[in-house]
């Protein structure tokens, strides 16, 4: 029985066994379900290096995360002892406890700064995100880079591979990893499918219901109605509240809050004016709200409310305190709100089990449903916890609800990818022989060599299986030729057509008819040569031997494929010297010698090719300040898919275009990113146009605006930091300034 106890609170036996570990001055990895209390493992050991004096840094995979922790921890531990550096925020630096995004943490260690010296340990909260596609190579440079003396304190979630993850940090550090892994939850989870017809059922329960009710349908009406997200919280309101309720899509966060608000009322009058007086703190005087704000007022009102990226930062701070003080019910929010923020509920909810992620609609992996669901059941609170997913019973046969199960968790999946800034910090900073090296110990080399000897290995197994069990088979087994096959085939096909007959020429003009009919022609043109003729004891040898080498074919050729697939041993070292040899073309590198612009842009984070190429140009120049800013948004800004622009000539960028075209013929089309549209606002903003009226210019959320301006500052702060030229640093200062202004300055977290 666990016995020690962290503030009061009986710790659990792998809370034990990690503070033991860190006790013992050793890196740690914790891996375990969403909501079983991994946090406090970092509260502690954060904790004990304030006391003791240590400096620890604290990354995050996303902003909304590493707020809330700057937030938690200036709480304990006071103002002065905490920082915050993400990609657009920057305050306190020098503080002994510093949060940052993993991004800003993989700059320092890549240009090996000297304020690293002194640091503890790292906490990777979240360190799964090593198979983020987007931004999974960040956490891998951050671990392969990060000084030996420092200690890694990494939290996951349940993850398939989790030792391998270990044995690989272990491979390139050099050091004894402790692997904590907990596989139970505290409050046990409870897994619901939902449709207004069904009500709560299992997975089984779903089919069987669909099942009954295709065969007891008449003629072609639909035999299913439709259900909405008010039918699940009708179901679930009196028991299951509060619910967080996932919806992939913001704009269908907000819509589906206000549908809820206009039948519901989860308040007391006592509780709304708590909910009332806040918005008074927070916002002011109600005249001077902007619409967005009176509209969430009304719903918080009701216990009601959303949460997504495109909501003012204090919006999203409002919604959480609420939520934290237990005065919303129902928030409906998209994916990020499951990442890291400790708020757990009763229940979540899922409103459909596919997501669109930038290129298509895609069913939730199993990893992602568990973290979202993981949110459910509050300790101490909560007997279970529930996961409710709303299902579409007219979709059932095209697009099959996904069975979820723990044990089949995606195992995790290296997604290194080589920048052209890192080429640069690596020539600068690396031997040949450490870059060799530095390839090796990526998780993607370790995951390859790890592949390629189990497959070898199994390959070789079922090859000495095979020697020996196509002795006694004939060369027809497998082919259409063998009666074996031929007549079970021959049997499917009278089958097939006697179902197409039964469809009638109305039905047999569909499309589901005309592609039986085509199956008939195939199948008919296939099986149009009588089989070979075979002693029935000669039919039974092959029945039962061929089993056993078709099976072992199977394998074999599968086996073949996975090693054909597995990339190139040496990609990345190829890929580097592809790209070193982009920059000599460019004029970055001298051999392995870093010229001026290489030096520049080995300091740029975001498209640094296209910033250091501006640096160099006579572009700057020829534009006023407001156009400048208006330019710098413009570089790297991905457009959703129905963001809209107000039309506006705001700079020439015919210049700025040859620029993008000269590096795109080196370097290839996807080198950069760049769209003007966006400029128009950041040019308004500039120039001192309110909130409110840049709102009039574009239709993208408010969040989205703010984010425009502070990933244009953070540019500019990286710049400042690159070039030489003091009349350029000190107009950067001017333009930066002209942007942290109202809405868009960073309000005290």
């Amino acid at each position: 029985m666990s016995k020690r106890t962290y503030h009061g609170m009986t710790l659990d036996l792998f809370q034990e066994q990690a503070l033991d570990a860190i006790d013992a001055g050793k890196s740690v990895i914790v891996a375990a379900p969403t909501g079983t209390g991994k946090t406090l493992v970092a509260d502690y050991l954060i904790e004990k290096a304030m006391k003791e004096h240590l400096k620890v840094i604290y990354t995050a995979p996303i902003k909304a995360l590493s707020n809330q922790k700057f937030r938690d921890f200036k709480s304990m531990f006071g103002e002065d002892a905490v920082g915050i550096m993400t990609g657009d925020v920057v305050l306190n630096p020098n503080a002994p406890l510093l949060i940052m995004t993993t991004e800003v943490f993989r700059n320092q260690v890549i240009t090996e700064d000297p304020n690293l010296e002194y640091v503890s340990y790292i906490v990777f909260d979240e360190i799964h995100w090593l198979n983020d596609e987007e931004r999974g190579t960040v956490w891998e440079e951050s671990i392969i880079l990060a000084p030996p003396k420092m200690k890694i304190l990494g939290l996951s979630a349940t993850i398939a591979n989790a030792r391998h993850l270990v044995d690989w940090i272990e491979s390139i550090r050099h050091e004894e990893v402790v692997l904590i892994e907990e596989h139970n939850r505290v409050v046990p989870l409870e897994y619901f499918y939902y449709t207004k017809d069904t009500g709560l059922v299992s997975y089984d329960q779903l089919w069987r219901y669909y099942r009954r009710k295709l065969k007891e349908r008449i003629n072609d009406e639909a035999p299913f109605g439709t259900t909405s997200h008010l039918d699940l919280i009708r179901t679930i309101q009196r028991d299951h509240l509060p619910a967080l309720f996932f919806v992939f899509s913001r704009k269908q966060c907000a819509i589906k809050a206000m549908e809820l608000a206009i039948m519901a009322n989860y308040l007391k009058p006592n509780e709304r004016k708590i909910v009332e007086d806040k918005f008074k703190h927070f916002f002011g005087q109600e005249t001077d709200w902007s619409s967005s704000t009176r509209q969430l007022k009304r719903l918080c009102s009701k216990g009601i409310a959303y949460h997504h990226a495109g909501l003012l930062p204090s919006q999203k701070v409002i919604v959480e305190e609420l939520f934290l003080e237990r005065l919303i019910k129902v928030l409906y929010c998209t994916e990020t709100f499951s990442v890291g923020i400790n708020y757990p509920v009763k229940s979540v909810c899922f409103d459909s089990l596919n997501k669109y992620d930038g290129r298509n609609f895609r069913p939730l992996a199993n990893h992602e449903f568990f973290q979202m669901s993981g949110r459910a059941g509050r300790r101490g609170l909560d007997e279970k916890g529930f996961s409710f997913a709303i299902v579409d019973l007219g979709y059932m046969e095209k697009s099959p609800p996904p069975k979820f199960q723990l044990n089949k968790l995606e195992p995790l999946i290296s997604q290194f990818r080589l920048t052209y800034n890192t080429v640069l910090n690596l020539t600068a900073t690396l031997s040949q022989a450490q870059i060799e090296t530095y390839f090796q110990k990526s998780f993607s080399a370790y995951t390859y060599q790890l592949s390629s000897s189990q497959l070898h290995s199994e390959l070789a197994q079922i090859q000495e299986k095979l020697k020996g069990a196509n002795q006694h088979l004939c060369n027809e087994v497998g082919s259409f030729s063998c009666p074996l096959k031929h007549y079970p085939k021959r049997k499917e096909l009278e089958k097939l057509k006697k179902a197409y007959r039964s469809l009638g020429p109305r039905k047999q003009s569909r499309v589901y008819g005309r592609e039986m009919a085509r199956k008939i022609r195939t199948w008919e043109k296939l099986l149009s040569e009588p089989p070979k003729d075979c002693a029935p004891q000669h039919q039974e040898n092959c029945y039962t031997q061929s089993r056993t080498y078709l099976s072992l074919k199977q394998q074999q050729q599968e086996l073949q494929n996975a090693l054909a697939s597995l990339p190139e041993e040496n990609a990345f070292l190829l890929e580097f010297e592809y790209k070193k040899n982009h920059l000599r073309q460019l004029g970055y590198l001298r051999q392995d010698e870093l010229l001026p612009r290489g030096t520049c842009a080995s300091r740029i984070y975001v498209q640094e090719l296209l910033v250091t190429e501006l640096i160099y140009s006579d572009v700057f120049s020829q534009l006023d300040d407001d156009q400048f800013n208006a330019l710098l948004s413009s570089i790297d800004f991905e457009a959703r898919k129905n963001d809209m622009f107000q039309r506006g000539n705001v700079f020439d960028w015919t210049q700025v275009k040859e620029i993008v075209e000269y590096l795109q013929s080196i370097c290839g089309q996807d080198t950069v990113r760049f769209d003007p549209r966006v400029g128009v606002i950041t040019h308004a903003w500039s120039q001192g146009s309110t909130f409110s009226e840049v709102q009039t210019l574009c239709n993208l959320d408010e969040g989205d605006i703010i984010s425009v301006f502070r990933r244009t500052i953070d540019l500019m702060r990286q710049m400042r930091d690159a070039v030489i030229d003091s009349a350029l640093r000190s107009r950067l200062k001017t333009c930066m300034e002209k942007l942290d202004r109202d809405e868009a300055a960073i309000m005290e977290l």
